[in-house]
């Protein structure tokens, strides 16, 4: 069991390198320009030991893709056990995206690859499912988040999912125009301040739906008045004959 488990290690160890090499190639020569040989070179490993691993740099692309977001689900889980105010933790959550990012800037740039009609047509059935649920899990890891928000009591009654969902695009979002415009020589402002302000705006919101009326205390309160005004209608047209 022992032996097996130091072959598993040092396959994963291998799969690793060759990932940490292909990263290093796409951020220096881009994705067209990258070559399995110039992979393999880079990682100390002979050409074929890395189509044992990855069966084209396609494969190799899109699995560096799913080791980006398994480094931000770590991430993630990092600030869910730190210890925080409950009106910390979305800044805290969204500090540390931002850190993801300035670490990590080429896997925004790497997505953007993928744009590309071609390239989504080279993507396997199993990558789609691996890249789906790291997403999903990126998703939870939120929207649990801001469901023991609610449960404190620092939050009103909202659905975490959409939220989560939110947060997550707004990040996307803020991350690739910063990259887009990067590419365009344009000044793209401060990214940290972009995103910590859109997640301060929606801790905002739903800690002010706490005192918003739910949607049927609402109408109620509509009928309610629309009924006290028909009522003065009535008693000053009756007045007046």
């Amino acid at each position: 069991m022992a032996v097996l488990d130091r072959k598993a290690r040092k396959k994963l160890r291998r799969r690793q390198d060759i990932l940490d090499a292909a990263y290093a190639i796409f951020r220096e020569v881009g994705y067209s320009s990258a070559t399995m040989d110039s992979i393999a070179e880079r990682a100390d490993l002979a050409k074929g030991t890395v189509y044992i691993y990855f069966k084209s740099k396609e494969e190799l692309y899109f699995s560096l893709l799913v080791n980006g977001l398994d480094i931000i689900i770590d991430i993630l889980r990092d600030v869910g056990i730190r210890a925080c105010a409950p009106e910390d933790m979305l800044k805290e959550t969204a500090r540390s995206l931002v850190g993801f990012f300035r670490a990590y800037t080429d896997y925004f740039r790497l997505f953007m690859v993928m744009q590309q009609e071609d390239m989504q047509s080279k993507l396997t059935p199993d990558l789609t499912r691996d890249l789906n649920k790291r997403g999903a899990v990126i998703l939870q890891l939120l929207g649990d988040r801001i469901r023991t928000l609610i449960e404190k009591g620092y939050y009103g009654d909202a659905d975490p999912r959409y939220a989560a969902t939110i947060l997550w695009g707004a990040f996307i979002g803020i991350a690739q125009l910063a990259v887009t415009r990067e590419y365009l020589r344009v000044d793209s402002g401060n990214m940290e301040d972009l995103v910590q302000l859109c997640f301060d705006l929606l801790d905002k919101g739903l800690a002010a739906s706490r005192a918003a009326p739910q949607p049927s205390t609402a109408r109620r309160q509509r009928r309610d008045l629309a009924s006290q005004e028909k009522k003065s209608l009535r008693l000053q047209t009756h007045s007046k004959a």
